[in-house]
């Protein structure tokens, strides 16, 4: 369908709309990699979790007139080092985005993760709060 027809009042048809793959950035390392060109901050004392995830939601909330009705068929929790959130944290993201915008049954719910910030506990903990695909 013709963008401009989707622009006019009464024209939008939902179904027609092109589905969306969602990037939710977490900035902390445990350290910089010289190399690495993303924002991106090593870690000092305890990271703002809870605060974080909260303004993650917020600012999804502010988003949401430009993307209501749309599916979503992936989600992407990059950085930094996302898996050094606790479980807990990206279930209550998850829990967030889930009760504000449709994820497609199966959607792809990747987190990056360091080898070196996760034991089998915590990767059971991502799988259970909805994550179903680890990127290293």
């Amino acid at each position: 369908m013709d963008p401009v027809v989707l622009s006019k009042p009464g024209k939008v048809r939902l179904e027609l709309l092109p589905p969306l793959a969602l990037y939710v950035h977490i900035p902390w390392c445990v350290r910089k990699c010289p190399y690495c060109d993303f924002n991106s901050h090593e870690r000092s004392g305890e990271l703002p979790e809870r605060e974080y995830v909260g303004k993650l939601i917020n600012d999804l909330e502010d988003l949401l007139p430009a993307v209501w009705g749309r599916r979503i068929v992936s989600v992407f929790i990059g950085g930094g080092t996302p898996s050094l959130f606790s479980p807990g944290s990206i279930e209550t993201l998850l829990s967030g985005v889930r009760a504000r915008l449709p994820l497609e049954p199966g959607a792809e719910i990747t987190l990056e993760a360091n080898p070196g910030t996760v034991e089998a506990a915590r990767f059971a903990g991502f799988r259970q709060a909805g994550v179903n695909r680890i990127s290293v």
